[in-house]
Parts: C-alpha cells; structure tokens; sequence
C-alpha cells in the first residue's frame, strides 16, 4: 500500500496536521509509544496553554532570532485561526488575565480528543510502538522503516518533537536518521525552558515562593548576554519560572545570573525607600524589607542572615543578587528543545523541504522555540497547517 501520506510522530504537530486536513485522505501515523499526545498532556500542568491572546504580529519577538523566518506560516495559521478551530470542534477556550488561552475545562484530554476525532475522520490510523529506523526516497515514493515493515507514501511529514521529555517518544533519534539518510542539516541541540542550578544556591526552604516582576540577565566574561521581565520562583534545588525558563537556553556552565527581585526599582530608588522606612524605626530590618517592599518575610529573614543589616549591602541584593550558573536542567526537564532541523532548509510559508518535495517539518523537530505561554504549542499548529493544507 502506498499512503497518500504519512506523520512521524502522534504528539501535538503531528495529530494537528492530521486534523487539519482540507479532505480524508489515506493516511498513517507513525507513534514510537504506546500512546497519542502524551507530553500534549503535560503541557500548563495538563490545563494545556494552547496559545496567547493578542495580535500574531507580537508573536514573531516570542521565538527570538528565528522568529522572522516563519513570520508567513504564523500569520496564515495564527492564533485567532486555532481557538476557531478548538471552538468549532466543541473545546471552548478561556483567556487569562495574562493573556495565556486554555481550554475552558483547563483539561488538555480534551484538545487531545478533538485532535483524535479529527485525524481519524480525515483518514489516519495511528500505529503505536512504531519507531521510525530508516527513511528512503526512490522514484517519487516515501520509505519509512519500522521495525521489520516498510511503509512507503506519495508525502511524508516529520513531526517527532524535540528532544524535551524523552521518556514521552520526543529523544531525538530521529534527527541522526535524517541527517545520515538524507543529509539533512540539524543545528545544535540544547534544552530550553530549563530551570538553573546555581552554587551555594541559599533559597532551598524557600520552595515555592515567586516574585511576581522580576528582571533576570545572564552575564559572560563580565559581558551581558541577554536580559529579560518576568516571574522568578525558588525551588528546593533550583532557580525557576517564566523569568528563568525564558532566558534557560542563553545560559551556560559558569556564567552568572543576576537577578533584580524589585523591579522596576532600582538600587538607588531601594536604597532611598529603606532609609526613609527604616529611619527612627526600632523594628527588625527583616520586618521592614517585607512591609516597605512587599516582599515574602521569611525571604527577608534569611536574605538578612547571610548579609547582615547594611541597608546598602541589602539593596544590593535585592536589586542584582548574582549566582555563578553550575548546571542548566537537562532534556529529562526541559520543557521545549533550542535546535533541531536547519530552518532555512525550508519554505516556511508551507513547512516543505526545498530539496525534497513531499518531504515536511514541523512543530519542536524545527529550529524553533518560544518562550513560555502558549507560544511553542502555537507555532506546532501554524506549521502543522502549512503542510496539511500541502496535501492535495
């Protein structure tokens, strides 16, 4: 049998792509585990952040240097097109106040169930335990090796995620096979949206609390490489949130993080506020930090600890702690992978491969990440409907 097409992969760009067909085709999925979508499950914690709110064109930032090459695909297929496309399957939407859009049920079985339903009525059967070993082009005709069989197809679209999670089928084998079949060219890859460990890390009993508007940069050699706003969350081992995960993928062994918990404010405009407060006060500098700045006590009460009362001293932390980096999480909790399929291989306006017609990429296999909120899951259905809408 020669399928009309064929999807490696059955996570979130893979089932999108199946769903949205234009017409039923004869289709196949690829699936090296035992189930569909499972890091699709995981993703908001299982409420699934599918997109964010507001206009595509503020989205293009969200991927950082690469962002500009798939402005065609993202402005086509944007997020106004997927909540229309949830919403007139039957999953309803909601958007936060941070603009962030989730199922109204905030359960991702949901989308996963509508994505099912769709693929199986445009013509896709799922094969699970089915990792691809080989793939071949000969006389117009796809050749994909699993195991013992050969399945062969007019168009074929690589939809295998990254590396993020590799216990969930996205481990990155594939990438060897394309690049040693094919001679496909794949960037480095590193995780991305990864928490960061730090030495002497002193906030371990601290687990839990955040700081809602934080300005975290990454210094190297004394140079700042990037910065950027966002929530700063203590863990028991390591620095997370949405202001450490965003900038994760920058980061390196040995650089420093330096971490402004006050933003806006700065070290003079602390400084001025604490002695103001402080001034003819007989209360413990700790109580005073958390009153005048809004800040959780027992954070305070330790920062007070390791620097003593010097209210310069303090504001210096408070506006620019550093850490030296000693290790960034790896694949087994990176949510998203920086790397994978050299973008300009590719016609991004329809996901195919200029060297190979028939031949797709899509989702986190591209050289694409985005920050957090809804941004990676976005591009998986931009990309995905590039190429569905490819097959004719």
């Amino acid at each position: 049998m020669v399928y009309d097409c064929i999807i490696i992969g059955a996570g979130a760009s893979g089932l999108m792509c199946a769903a949205a067909m234009k017409h039923p085709v004869n289709g196949l999925i690829l699936e090296k585990t035992k189930r569909a979508g499972t890091k699709l499950l995981m993703s908001g914690s299982g409420q699934c952040n599918i997109t964010h709110a507001g206009s595509i064109k503020d989205f293009i930032k969200c991927y950082g240097e690469n962002g500009s090459k798939i402005r065609s695909c993202l402005y086509k297929y944007n997020n106004d097109a997927l909540v229309c496309f949830l919403e007139n399957g039957g999953v309803k939407t909601i958007v936060r106040d941070d603009g962030k859009i989730f199922p109204a049920s905030m359960d991702a079985h949901d989308i996963l169930e509508l994505l099912l339903q769709k693929s199986k009525a445009n013509g896709f059967k799922i094969k699970y335990e089915s990792p691809v070993t080989g793939i071949k082009h000969e006389s117009g005709i796809w050749q994909v090796a699993s195991g013992s069989r050969t399945y062969t197809a007019e168009k074929l679209v690589i939809a295998c995620g990254g590396c993020s999670y590799p216990t969930t089928g996205s481990d990155g084998s594939l990438f060897e096979i394309l690049s040693d079949n094919l001679g496909i060219m794949i960037t480095e890859l590193k995780p991305a949206l990864s928490s960061i460990h730090v030495k002497d890390y002193p906030y371990g009993e601290l687990s839990g609390i955040s700081f809602e508007n934080a300005l975290v940069s990454i210094w190297h050699d004394g140079r700042k490489e990037i910065q950027n706003e966002g929530p700063v969350l203590f863990t028991h081992h390591d620095l997370s949130g949405p202001g450490i995960l965003n900038i994760s993928k920058y980061a390196s062994t040995g650089d420093t993080v330096r971490i402004n918990y006050l933003h806006p404010l700065n070290y003079e405009q602390t400084l001025e506020k604490l002695k103001k407060s402080s001034q003819g006060s007989k209360a413990d500098i700790s109580n005073i930090m958390a009153s005048e700045l809004r800040l959780p006590k027992r954070f305070c009460q330790i920062l007070t600890a390791r620097c003593g009362s010097s209210l310069k001293n303090l504001t210096r932390q408070l506006t620019g702690e550093e850490f030296i980096i000693s290790s960034i999480s790896g694949f087994n909790k990176a949510m998203a992978t920086n790397g994978g399929i050299e973008i300009s291989q590719l016609k991004t306006s329809t996901m195919e491969f200029k060297a190979f017609p028939g031949l797709f990429a899509i989702g986190e296999a591209v050289d694409i990440d985005g920050i957090t909120g809804g941004y990676n899951l976005q591009f998986a259905f931009s990309s995905a409907c590039a190429a569905a809408f490819e097959q004719r």
